[in-house]
């Protein structure tokens, strides 16, 4: 993953505040800085991208498997308060803000797409509603 956040591996914290809450259920999360930028790639993709790498036998090849897109944690918490109707108190905790925050971390796909060829990846909003309607 060359340390790109690819969190769809496991569904990270503050989206299990999103699912299963019920909409009459008040919650509240204390985040970092929510207006990082970070390239979030869907799990679906990410395997298939994983899988054609496979197929094609590479030897000593760097290769980054990324979306090449980027959003940011605020928007992320905007598309789950518009999938699920549930609005969380958001409070960003100054221990949770890394003085050293890279403030966009985003992968080029350019590599990976020569070389297995036409491959897309969901928009986030689209992710963020399969993971939480499922």
């Amino acid at each position: 993953m060359n340390g790109l956040e690819n969190m769809w591996l496991t569904m990270p914290p503050a989206i299990l505040k999103w699912h299963p809450l019920p909409k009459e259920n008040a919650a509240m999360i204390e985040l970092g800085n929510i207006d990082v930028l970070r390239d979030f790639t869907d799990v679906r993709a990410l395997s298939k991208a994983y899988v054609a790498l496979l197929k094609m036998r590479l030897l000593a090849e760097t290769i980054n498997v990324c979306s090449g897109k980027t959003c940011s944690l605020r928007e992320v918490i905007m598309f789950c308060k518009k999938i699920t109707g549930h609005s969380l108190e958001i409070r960003v905790n100054p221990a949770f803000v890394r003085p050293n925050e890279v403030k966009r971390l985003c992968g080029d796909a350019t590599k990976l797409r020569a070389i297995i060829g036409a491959w897309q990846t969901p928009h986030l909003e689209e992710t963020l509603g399969w993971m939480l309607e499922n």
